[in-house]
């Protein structure tokens, strides 16, 4: 799987909301470089990542192009390509923390609530 992380738009989407639009933010080039560091680096997992039916944070993901993604949450990131479907294990939550790190203040706020990354 070979990638360029200089000629995408890298797109983060936090899932708090139900009925509303999730907000949205880019990775600067450094981050889009940090975060394929640590996907390279990532021990593969057995599991996908599946998201609750519930309010509140029920994960994030991150638009790599027009047809890839990841999808992250619990300790978990899944990347799918047009049906390929690759997980990887998160434990320390890094790369979701990495995500969120270029996030809007008005993110952040409500990501120190209870239950959030």
């Amino acid at each position: 799987l070979k990638m360029n992380e200089s000629s995408t738009q890298w797109t983060v989407t936090a899932f708090l909301f139900s009925g509303r639009r999730n907000p949205q933010w880019k990775l600067t080039p450094e981050e889009a470089k940090e975060w394929m560091n640590k996907w390279r680096h990532a021990p593969l997992s057995p599991k996908e990542v599946k998201r609750p039916s519930v309010l509140g944070y029920t994960g994030c993901s991150l638009q790599y192009n027009e047809h890839s993604y990841w999808m992250i949450f619990d300790s978990c990131v899944s990347f799918y390509d047009q049906g390929l479907v690759i997980s990887k294990e998160d434990t320390q939550r890094g790369m979701e923390k990495l995500l969120f790190r270029g996030a809007p203040d008005e993110i952040k706020k409500l990501l120190e609530e209870p239950g959030m990354p």
